[in-house]
This record gives C-alpha cells, structure tokens and sequence, in this order.
C-alpha cells in the first residue's frame, strides 16, 4: 500500500498558476533550443500532485501523459548451443548418409595414387 507522499510548498504554488505550454516543452527560438522550465521529472511531480489535490492537469497546462507503449515480446534468445543443435544434427545425418561415398573416392584416389607411384620399369 502507498503511503501519502508530501510535496513541497514550491510544487504546490505551481499547481495555483496556469503555466504557458513552453514550461513543459522544448521550444526552438532564434535558433536555439531552450530547454522546458520543468523538467520531465518534475512534471511527473506537479501531475502526481495534481492528482492528490483534485485538480485537472491539463487546467495547469500540463501536457497529455504519453500513451503507454505497447511491449514486444521476443521469445527467450536460449544459449547458442542449443540454438544450433537441430542445424548440426541435420548436418550430421547429411554427412553420414553421404560417408560410404566419400569413403569409396577415397579409396579409389589411395589406389590412382599408389598406381602413379609404381615404377613403369620392372627393375
């Protein structure tokens, strides 16, 4: 359970003043940016306070609270091993079925080779 927060007098007086919409956002003048006189901490502050004193934050020219993004859910990334484990179990079948070939080419080439390596000449 929340307890009852206290607010300081100078929050409180500016809940009394309508603020012009400048105070709570970043305007461009002259070609510089000024920044808002409340920052947006302090505007959380003056809408909670608002809140507890029954007043309309928008009566005080507080903006419109932003919408609440809506959450990507991505599903858990897991380790890496277990990521790859059904591409290397399929490559691992690929590569016994296609074994008793790779074993013949390479029996036949020890044979072509051990073929050239014979003298021609009997002696």
């Amino acid at each position: 359970m929340a307890t009852a927060r206290k607010f300081s007098d100078a929050v409180l007086k500016h809940l009394q003043t309508q603020h012009a919409e400048s105070s709570f956002t970043a305007t461009f003048v002259n070609g510089y940016w000024r920044s808002p006189r409340f920052s947006l901490r302090r505007q959380a502050e003056l809408r909670k306070a608002c809140v507890m004193r029954g007043v309309d934050p928008v009566s005080i020219g507080l903006p419109e609270p932003a919408p609440q993004k809506v959450m990507q859910k991505k599903p858990p990334k897991g380790h890496k091993q277990q990521r790859e484990y059904q591409a290397k179990q399929e490559k691992i079948q690929k590569n016994m079925r296609e074994m008793p070939a790779k074993i013949r080419d390479w029996k036949q080439g020890l044979a072509k080779e051990l073929e050239k390596s014979k003298p021609s000449l009997p002696f």
